[in-house]
C-alpha cells in the first residue's frame, strides 16, 4: 500500500529558502522513502510525540502518519539545528 504525501502550508515557505539541488533531493526522498514504510524512521518523544524524522544529508523532515487516510504529513524541514524550534 502506497502512502499518499501532504504537506502543510508553511513548508512550502521552509523549501523555498533551500537551495534547489538539496530541495531537489529532499523532495526525491520524501516521495521515495516515505509513500512506501513511513514507519522505518525515528519516532520523535516529548513535544513530538506522534512524529517521525527522517535525515536527509543536514536537513531533518518532521512528519506524522494518518493511518486512516493513509497519508503522510510533512510538518517541517529544516537544518537540523533549528527543526525542533
Amino acid at each position: 500500500m502506497l502512502y499518499k504525501i501532504e504537506y502543510l502550508d508553511e513548508v512550502y515557505d521552509q523549501l523555498a529558502i533551500i537551495p534547489k539541488n538539496i530541495r531537489q533531493s529532499i523532495i526525491k526522498a520524501i516521495n521515495e522513502r516515505l509513500t512506501e514504510t513511513p514507519y522505518r524512521f525515528k519516532p520523535l518523544v516529548c513535544n513530538w510525540k506522534g512524529y517521525f524524522r527522517m535525515r536527509v544529508g543536514d536537513y531533518r523532515v518532521i512528519y506524522r502518519v494518518e493511518d486512516e487516510k493513509v497519508t503522510v504529513v510533512i510538518v517541517r524541514v529544516a537544518v537540523r539545528g533549528n527543526v525542533y524550534k
